[in-house]
């Protein structure tokens, strides 16, 4: 039940993002990360992606949801506990990858942009690690 439930949301806030996205950035309502609030352009493609990647993962997570119940494997429901946030990582994965492309296809990523995909620690002697 609890795919079903998420997966609901996500696609009604999807659609919410897709049918009246926020004119500007704001914690509070749409989309809002670094690469999204570089300007006016990259804000809009990211209201407008993320709703979209929204509504898909959604949709998906509702289904297996509904599978779920349907195949009578509710009583594992420790397991759907433990994987149901992996729809709601995806969608926001997917946006910040369109972002970042969208950018660099403008030249306009910032110049202090760092990809997270790229970001090696250093383990040093210590309780600290070196950046």
């Amino acid at each position: 039940m609890i795919y079903i439930a998420c997966g609901s949301i996500m696609v009604v806030v999807g659609l919410l993002w897709l049918i009246s996205p926020p004119k500007r950035p704001w914690p509070f309502y749409g989309y809002y990360s670094y690469l999204a609030t570089v300007n006016k352009a990259s804000f809009k493609f990211a209201q407008h992606k993320a709703g979209g990647y929204f509504i898909i993962f959604g949709l998906i997570q509702l289904l297996l949801g509904v599978g779920i119940h349907l195949l009578k494997w509710d009583r594992y429901f420790l397991l759907w506990l433990l994987t149901f946030y992996l729809f709601i990582i995806f969608p926001i994965m997917a946006t910040e990858k369109s972002l970042k492309k969208f950018l660099l296809n403008r030249h306009e990523l910032p110049a202090d942009y760092i990809d997270p995909d790229k970001v090696k620690k250093e383990r040093t002697k210590g309780f600290r690690d070196r950046k």
